[in-house]
């Protein structure tokens, strides 16, 4: 191989690169004054998103990916922990927590706190999957 070839190869390698080793992108979630920062996203299908939550207040909140369906159902019912479920997050007063999630198909959803009173409060938001 000649030494243009080596060079040739080695910035075409070094440009392929960062898509090789991309991680996925981070959307900073805050609560604070129970509602959240931001209020609308956007991100594209099949993409996979890791939220770092933080929780300024201090009461316990949630953090719960789903389409109103899912929304409606939660809010009828009783708090529970929802770490370690797809799309879900508990997060206690003070603390920061993380939760990949990737979407599979362009729709639109709401990330949502159901603790008492905090849905009706505000404590809401979209996310607009685009394909």
């Amino acid at each position: 191989m000649t030494l243009a070839r080596t060079v040739a190869a080695l910035l075409l390698g070094a440009a392929l690169l960062p898509a090789c080793s991309s991680s996925p992108r981070t959307i900073t979630v805050d609560m604070r004054f129970s509602h959240y920062l931001p209020t609308a996203m956007d991100v594209r299908a099949g993409e996979t998103v890791r939220f770092k939550l933080v929780n300024q207040d201090p009461i316990t909140h949630e953090f719960i990916i789903g389409d109103a369906a899912l929304q409606q159902r939660f809010e009828l019912s009783h708090p529970e922990n929802h770490n370690g479920k797809p799309g879900q997050a508990t997060v206690m007063p003070g603390e920061t927590r993380y939760l990949s999630f990737t979407f599979a198909t362009a729709v639109s959803l709401i990330f949502a706190c159901h603790r008492p009173g905090h849905y009706a409060y505000g404590m809401r938001g979209t996310i607009t999957v685009k394909a």
